[in-house]
């Protein structure tokens, strides 16, 4: 009688488990690659996430660089944001200054580098400081707001003392404001033009 060998033994009571050892490495496969597509996805959305975000200050950079071309007052003149019209510039809004629009731009779409308005801030000499930027599109050729920045920190707001009735959004690229970047008042901007100030 021929002895069984440990190979043939072990083959013979593995057999029975054969079928059970396929099924508990099946589902560790699968477990495996649940939780693979789960960190996956996940990293997914933090890498969509960072680059909306990362678009958002690459897109406040762009309108601060634009902006800042209109420091010196006597720029945004020769850019035709000083006109002279009836309502140019504004009377002195408070947390706002006085707001500086170039009729010109008023064409019913955001261009992200051509802010329709300019926000100035006189010091106590009178001398204009920018202090930051609306955008302006007429209701009349936009019925709905604009898409505006990336992401939903945009409010647009419907201004009917604006070209008959606008959307406007403010967008505090030039000096900070501790409210946000888009919120409509800076609590910084002096509530009164302080050229006027005794």
């Amino acid at each position: 009688m021929k002895t069984p060998s440990i190979i043939d033994s072990k083959f013979s009571r593995g057999s029975k488990r054969i079928p059970f050892m396929s099924i508990a490495l099946l589902m560790i496969l699968l477990m495996v690659s649940c939780s693979k597509e789960d960190l996956a996805s996940e990293e997914l959305t933090g890498v969509a996430l960072k680059t909306r975000s990362e678009t958002l200050k690459g897109q406040l950079k762009k309108a601060r660089s634009a902006a800042m071309r209109f420091h010196s007052f006597k720029q945004a003149e020769q850019q035709g944001y000083a006109d002279p019209y009836p309502f140019n510039p504004s009377p002195y809004v408070p947390h706002m200054g006085y707001h500086y629009i170039n009729v010109g731009l008023m064409d019913g779409s955001f261009e992200l580098e051509k802010p329709e308005i300019l926000l100035y801030v006189p010091n106590k000499q009178g001398k204009l400081k920018l202090v930051g930027i609306e955008y302006a599109v007429p209701v009349a050729l936009s019925p709905n707001p604009p898409e505006g920045f990336v992401g939903e920190e945009d409010h647009w707001e419907y201004n009917p003392n604006v070209a008959g009735g606008a959307w406007t959004l403010h967008a505090w690229v030039v000096m900070d404001n501790p409210d946000g970047i888009f919120a409509p008042m800076n609590p910084d901007v002096p509530a009164t033009d302080p050229s006027l100030d005794d």
